[in-house]
């Protein structure tokens, strides 16, 4: 198996980000809306392009949306964030989900979902052809949340588990943040089942200290390391807030102080961020410390902005137009 830190070596290193892209609608005001275009697996993406040294990862959205106008639009956001759509489908009739976010006056957010019809629930399900499948596991690295478990079928789960092992039969590498929202999950026991599962096949776990105690019970950053251990997994990253960070591997594990002094404005994927800021530094050849760091400081950076994702960066119109055909 691939070690992560020897990806980047390909040049680039091709990461298929498997999740759905929402319409975000953020207060600017208590009667005002800002829109964007968010979603936890998409946060990551569009960060992992953004921190990536030039031309060492081609990030691919793997989704389904709708052939409205905001999926349209989205799409168009995609690109203008260095992320590709090869693989991502446009279903006819279909349309984006929606969320809204509220903060307090910490910065902490609440979110407000409108995505029962969501086209990307029908992932890996009857009507999402098997070509893809087969297109995802010739990845390099294949990125996924909990979050996207708990929009699948239990049958669309045990198709995504298949593209998982073949993924790493040919000798990619997974990734994985179990993220964790209650709403998504009819018991916290069906969310462990289902993550636990994919934990089975993972490289790379990326989760936060608060999600693995709602769904595992864990106490401690300690705790999830020692249980992510057990499952087989040789990278572990285990976030705890303000406080940071926990870096492990099967033998060591050592603290990583966040940022100190960050302004909080908006904590709205603070996790995704420090996630693609993390996977950018490794695939770019830093050590798990150093890449840890990275991700610190993007982080830090993206809870001082409102909404999910800073500004696109400047790219040339002949950038965009390569990521938008990708």
């Amino acid at each position: 198996m691939a070690a992560l830190e020897t990806i980047g070596r390909r040049a680039p290193a091709r990461v298929a980000l498997i999740g759905e892209c929402m319409i975000e609608l953020s207060h600017v005001a208590p009667d005002r809306l800002a829109v964007g275009y968010a979603g936890d697996v998409f946060n990551t993406a569009a960060y992992l392009a953004r921190d990536a040294p030039p031309g060492a990862v081609d990030a691919q959205f793997v989704t389904i949306v709708g052939d409205d106008p905001y999926s349209e639009r989205m799409r168009a956001a995609w690109a203008e964030h260095g992320v590709g759509a090869a693989h991502a489908l446009a279903r006819p009739g279909g349309q984006a989900g929606l969320y809204l976010i509220r903060t307090d006056e910490h910065g902490e957010r609440t979110f407000h979902y409108y995505r029962s019809q969501s086209a990307a629930r029908g992932l890996f399900g009857p009507a999402h052809p098997d070509s893809v499948d087969d297109a995802i596991a010739d990845h390099d690295l294949v990125y996924l949340s909990g979050i996207t478990l708990s929009i699948l079928t239990p049958p669309a789960r045990d198709r995504l588990l298949g593209v998982l092992d073949e993924t790493r039969r040919r000798g990619g590498l997974v990734a994985f943040d179990g993220n964790y929202r209650p709403s998504g999950w009819p018991s916290p026991a069906l969310a462990a089942a289902a993550m636990s599962a994919v934990l089975a096949r993972t490289d790379v776990a990326l989760p936060t200290l608060a999600d693995d105690r709602a769904v595992f019970g864990d106490a401690s950053a300690r705790d999830s390391v020692r249980r992510l251990r057990a499952a087989g997994v040789g990278e572990i990253v285990v976030k705890v807030g303000e406080q940071g960070c926990v870096v492990a591997d099967a033998e060591n594990a050592e603290a990583v102080p966040a940022v100190r002094g960050a302004r909080v404005i908006d904590t709205t994927a603070a996790g995704d961020s420090f996630n693609g800021g993390y996977l950018a530094a490794r695939i770019g050849g830093a050590p798990p410390r150093a890449a840890a760091e990275a991700a610190n400081r993007l982080a830090a950076r993206v809870i001082g902005h409102r909404g999910a994702l800073l500004p696109p960066p400047r790219r040339s119109p002949e950038a965009a137009a390569a990521a938008s055909e990708r």
